[in-house]
């Protein structure tokens, strides 16, 4: 159970790219030097050493490093006073968080001052934080492990007992050394580019977080998060050449909170389609035998999400619980929710086998 919460600042909380690449523009054009704000992205989250001295590099300047980030620093306070610069649901996620109890770091590769200007920009209440890291703390920057591995062990926590938000692609990485799940953002890298370097689900902000009261709330949301990833990217493998409607389904194991997907699969005899929801189920079955399902996920195309088939409905029937949850979404994020009883409240199931199903 994830029992400690590691996040990345920029991007993560606060919006600060935009100021900072601006910041460091003028950094460069004050020394002559005219540089794109893209020419800073392959640096994100690497540290503001790497961030300005990657691109230093690029254009063959030589700069003094720590004069460098001083007048960074100078003209990204100048810029982002003021703003309103804290991401959505950040604070709610956060009140959230600390009511429930959760071990909170907060992990950036940032130099302290740049740490120091965001947390006053925000007036975010630092004692939330168990644990404040900042890239001076470091000899090895991400996409090495050893930010998360330190906030992890400050707190006492293994590296596993912990979730890291994450929204750069170098964040990403040293996460997932550090044997931590992680979500990635998708405030400065696409989805697939978190994706592509091993996050465990994507989100666009922390206000896509329901509300949660308790750890074991936070990871049921977790949870169903892993699974709709799961569901959305099987739905991409879906064999359907005459419907053209993709399908995705996860299933989650009650008993061992095992995840199982399935996609649609056509046939030219219609009757010989198997749906995804079933493919995941027997994927389930084949991985558990007998079990009992505890959560479904469908993602598709359609809007509103499309709720599973009625023979589908059929066969969860022999393996959910009426309080199953079921999460419907389409691939715009929009979501319903039903409780199995709700999408088929008198399933058939045969007689002795009635008492074990209900």
């Amino acid at each position: 159970m994830i029992t400690g919460i590691l996040f990345d600042m920029d991007g993560v909380l606060i919006d600060s790219e935009e100021y900072i690449s601006k910041a460091a523009v003028l950094y460069f054009e004050s020394i002559g030097v005219a540089v794109q704000p893209s020419d800073f992205i392959p640096f994100v989250g690497a540290g503001e050493n790497r961030y300005l001295g990657g691109v230093a590099e690029k254009y063959g300047v030589d700069i003094e490093i720590e004069r460098a980030k001083e007048l960074t620093y100078q003209f990204y306070e100048q810029l982002i006073t003021d703003k309103e610069t804290a991401l959505p649901g950040v604070m709610r996620f956060l009140a959230n968080a600390h009511k429930a109890g959760f071990r909170m770091a907060l992990a950036t590769s940032a130099d302290k001052p740049k740490m120091e200007i965001n947390l006053k920009v925000m007036g975010l209440d630092r004692s939330w934080f168990e644990v404040l890291i900042n890239g001076k703390d470091l000899e090895r920057k991400k996409p090495f492990p050893d930010i998360y591995q330190m906030a992890a062990g400050h707190m006492g926590l293994d590296p596993s007992e912990c979730i890291v938000f994450e929204d750069a692609t170098n964040g990403v990485q040293a996460a997932k050394a550090a044997g931590s799940l992680c979500c990635g953002l998708t405030t400065s890298f696409s989805g697939d580019q978190l994706r592509a370097v091993g996050a465990d689900f994507i989100v666009g902000v922390l206000d896509d977080f329901e509300d949660f009261a308790t750890i074991a709330e936070f990871n049921r949301l977790v949870l169903r998060f892993e699974a709709r990833e799961a569901a959305t990217q099987v739905r991409l493998n879906a064999y359907a050449p005459y419907s053209r409607f993709l399908v995705g389904a996860a299933v989650v194991s009650a008993a061992t909170q095992n995840i199982y997907s399935g996609c649609n699969v056509e046939n030219s005899s219609y009757g010989a389609t198997i749906c995804a929801e079933r493919g995941a189920m027997m994927n389930a079955v084949a991985a558990e035998g007998d079990l009992r399902i505890n959560m479904v996920v469908v993602v598709s195309d359609d809007a509103p999400p499309a709720p599973p088939c009625a023979v589908c409905l059929q066969v969860l029937a022999e393996f959910c619980m009426p309080s199953t949850q079921v999460f419907l979404y389409a691939i715009d994020g929009t979501m319903t929710r039903y409780t199995f009883r709700e999408l088929l409240p008198h399933p058939f199931i045969f007689p002795s086998q009635r008492d074990s199903r209900s």
